[in-house]
């Protein structure tokens, strides 16, 4: 898997994007665009099939992209309770930059693409991205890692715009916990976003649990 986060980052050499957040905030979509262009575009017999492949032979075919650090919860495991300090709003990755970096590493072999946070949903033009990811030639899925909570108000146009996998991060079944854990309410829109989901087509619903959570240990089996 190979991650790209939501600011632009610096690379280093064509290990492209494994990016962490101690990278300085610099030219990432200018540095990754223009290395895996010419790694792709090049006239040597491995240009396109060995430009995403590691020292082990293994082939990526999955992306995974951060799109934002905001989020509207803020769990324990997670985010401090008043939040982080903000990436500003220029060092982010625009959505023509998002779409563009997707198209170039679909034509070196990614055919799948996870959306990831922060919280996607906070995005305002994450219907937009998510439409223009599933019209790229050569990406079979774009899913979403999401905690649920806005899910309900945007799943119709979501599955419209071509989403095609959901992990829903759920850590408890009991609402008092839920507020504990992630100090902010909301239980129960997560719950009506995984029914939505699923009476909207998504099969399966993938739910993801913080086991480590104390409050939520006894939960696990069920969950």
């Amino acid at each position: 898997r190979i991650s790209v986060t939501y600011f632009k980052g610096e690379m280093i050499g064509r290990q492209l994007v494994r990016a962490c957040s101690n990278w300085s905030l610099a030219s990432f979509a200018r540095r990754a665009y223009s290395d895996l262009a010419s790694a792709v575009g090049s006239n040597s017999e491995t240009s396109t099939a060995d430009v995403l492949t590691d020292k082990f032979g293994r082939n990526h075919t999955y992306l995974r992209i951060s799109l934002t650090e905001r989020c509207n919860l803020r769990c324990q495991y997670c985010m401090p309770e008043d939040g982080v300090q903000l990436t500003p709003r220029d060092a982010l990755l625009t959505t023509e930059e998002i779409v563009q970096l997707s198209r170039l590493f679909a034509t070196a072999g990614i055919n799948k693409i996870r959306l990831t946070g922060g919280e996607p949903l906070v995005r305002r033009d994450i219907i937009e991205i998510v439409g223009e990811l599933s019209a790229i030639p050569g990406i079979k899925c774009v899913a979403m890692t999401t905690n649920g909570v806005t899910l309900s108000h945007k799943i119709q146009r979501l599955r419209e715009a071509g989403l095609g996998a959901l992990n829903i991060s759920l850590d408890t079944l009991v609402a008092a916990k839920f507020q504990f854990i992630s100090r902010r309410k909301g239980w129960d829109k997560v719950m009506r976003g995984i029914d939505d989901a699923i009476r909207h087509g998504y099969q399966p619903v993938k739910v993801y649990i913080q086991y480590r959570m104390a409050p939520n240990f006894r939960e696990t089996m069920f969950l």
